[in-house]
């Protein structure tokens, strides 16, 4: 039977879509695997982002890589990186705990950036440690399984590093620049003031890139009750989006809601129960602790002292810790990007500076 040329053409084109969707799923689950282990070693703003890319579709191009991960301090000081600068810290050639060491300095390695490479500026066998773009990197893994090897950097890569004796650089990416860019980094920053840094990293990396302005409240839990809650689930950001409300919510709002009042939240199907005792605004059980800590056109943030999770949640984590599932990554989902993708644009809000 003779097959026709459009329908060889039509085969073809299949098979590459085929591997095209098997290569974006297999670097989604390498990315998420990442993110579940940097949560777990205490890079959590870096897990975030990984999250978020691999949400986005970001493809390594490779069965394997190596990512270079910024500490929350990092992320602190600089704030969340564009895509661009993320695919700067990754690159899709493994570089082994044994062979990292060895590299010499000038040696450059390949980046998912286009054109753009990093360059080893230091060796243990000169320096004593080993640095790429004057960034010193932790010698030790965070993680090595077989397919991906994460070290931690003290801070984030610059795109515009350049040793003196080197050609001049590749043209700018459009659109960036070499550092991070923080559109919550005035309401990020005064969470950190407040005890609530792991909810600000949640500000920081989480709400990048979308497309349109919405009225937000967030009730911004302190750091003590999300890290007991981490104990039972990977998944950082379902915590986030069962404490932000697409509404604005002043103190005087929520103190006018009836009793019994049901608010959405961003967590599919998670509802905030809203009654109040004397004044005070009680939510799930949690009364509110701290009100109108930032309050600007588009974004309200009050403070509570435990997170808003209903109990049959925590009895029902307790009985079944995500953080047990043998997928390892399976705890991270992208339930954050799909509801709220085409709802925020963070890009423009002047109030949020």
């Amino acid at each position: 039977m003779k097959t026709s040329p459009m329908a060889t053409s039509l085969l073809f084109f299949l098979i590459l879509l085929s591997l095209s969707s098997s290569a974006v799923a297999s670097s989604a689950t390498l990315l998420l695997t990442a993110a579940n282990t940097l949560s777990n070693s205490g890079y959590l703003s870096m897990a975030l982002t990984l999250q978020l890319a691999a949400s986005a579709g970001l493809d390594l191009d490779s069965p394997t890589a190596t990512i270079f991960a910024p500490s929350d301090t990092a992320f602190f000081q600089s704030g969340p990186p564009s895509l661009p600068l993320l695919r700067y810290h990754i690159s899709p050639r493994r570089l082994f705990v044994k062979t990292l060491p060895y590299l010499h300095r000038g040696t450059k390695i390949q980046t998912l950036l286009p054109n753009y490479s990093l360059t080893v500026t230091s060796s243990p066998a000169s320096e004593g440690y080993t640095s790429i773009n004057d960034v010193r990197v932790d010698p030790n893994s965070v993680l090595d399984d077989g397919s991906v090897i994460i070290y931690a950097v003290d801070r984030f890569f610059n795109l515009t590093f350049l040793e003196a004796e080197e050609a001049p650089a590749p043209a700018p990416v459009a659109g960036i620049s070499g550092q991070p860019h923080r559109p919550f980094g005035s309401v990020a920053d005064l969470l950190r003031s407040k005890g609530c840094s792991i909810m600000a990293a949640f500000l920081d990396a989480q709400l990048i890139g979308f497309n349109r302005k919405t009225a937000l409240t967030v009730f911004a839990a302190v750091d003590d009750a999300v890290e007991d809650y981490a104990r039972n689930s990977s998944d950082y950001s379902a915590i986030f989006r069962q404490h932000v409300v697409p509404r604005l919510l002043t103190w005087q709002d929520l103190v006018a809601l009836d009793d019994g009042t049901m608010l959405p939240t961003f967590e599919e199907g998670f509802m905030i129960n809203v009654i109040k005792m004397g004044d005070v605004p009680v939510l799930n059980d949690v009364p509110v602790a701290d009100q109108d800590l930032y309050q600007s056109r588009f974004l309200v943030v009050h403070g509570v002292n435990r997170l808003l999770t209903s109990q049959q949640q925590m009895v029902r984590q307790e009985e079944d810790p995500v953080g047990d599932q043998e997928d390892g990554g399976a705890g991270f989902t992208d339930g954050f990007v799909a509801n709220v993708a085409d709802q925020i644009n963070p890009q423009g809000f002047d109030d949020y500076h």
